[in-house]
């Protein structure tokens, strides 16, 4: 009988050792500085390795601290210079690239949210706010349109002005809806509650306190 007891004390204390959803939030934000970290290193990485794999040589790479990027007098968290795009499919591919990234990266985070889910919540929230970071680099773009920003010069290297820019803009906006939906469900199934835990506490209580 004390080995029951034993082994439900032990399965009450792990369930009440679960984060709380507030407790969740305060650790995703603190997640946030090194996932942007994380992030700028993605995105300028990709840049620079899109460039070695077309042949280009990396001038410059700066990742961190942000700032007034000194070639364009504009502030930004990151940015790359390679000399050596030779064809226009060279610069559209640079361009392009920590748009790439991304979403294969996120393609990634919905094979593990269907077949490879944790079941630690820290995990979880790991993996989601990762997701976030790569989602929000991802969207952004759906409403820069700066000269300097990636998705602009890819359309002024591939020619796309007037309504060919505007469709450009609304597909890529479908394809930012469609990546936002595997991390709408990491958050849910993170922070959701299951049946089985808010069960278990009330249902251990009553057979330890009367298996004395």
């Amino acid at each position: 009988m004390w080995r029951l007891v034993v082994s439900l004390a032990l399965v009450a204390h792990t369930a009440s050792a679960e984060p709380s959803n507030e407790t969740l939030v305060f650790v995703g934000l603190g997640m946030a500085p090194p996932t942007y970290v994380a992030g700028v290193t993605l995105h300028e990485g990709s840049h620079a390795i899109a460039a070695k794999i077309v042949g280009a040589d990396v001038e410059e790479l700066h990742l961190f601290p942000p700032g007034i990027d000194p070639h364009v007098h504009k502030f930004r968290f990151g940015w790359t210079y390679v000399r050596g795009l030779r064809s226009r499919g060279d610069h559209a591919f640079f361009y392009a690239a920590p748009k790439i990234t991304d979403t294969l990266l996120l393609g990634g985070f919905t094979a593990v949210l269907v077949a490879a889910w944790p079941h630690n919540r820290y995990g979880q929230l790991a993996l989601t706010v990762g997701a976030t970071g790569l989602w929000v680099d991802f969207a952004k773009d759906v409403v820069l349109f700066s000269d300097t920003n990636d998705v602009s010069q890819y359309e002024r290297v591939l020619c796309m002005r007037g309504w060919r820019r505007a469709v450009n803009r609304v597909g890529y906006a479908l394809v930012a809806a469609g990546l936002a939906a595997p991390v709408v469900v990491g958050y849910y199934r993170t922070f959701e509650r299951s049946s089985t835990s808010a069960t278990a506490t009330p249902i251990v209580v009553p057979l330890v306190t009367t298996s004395f």
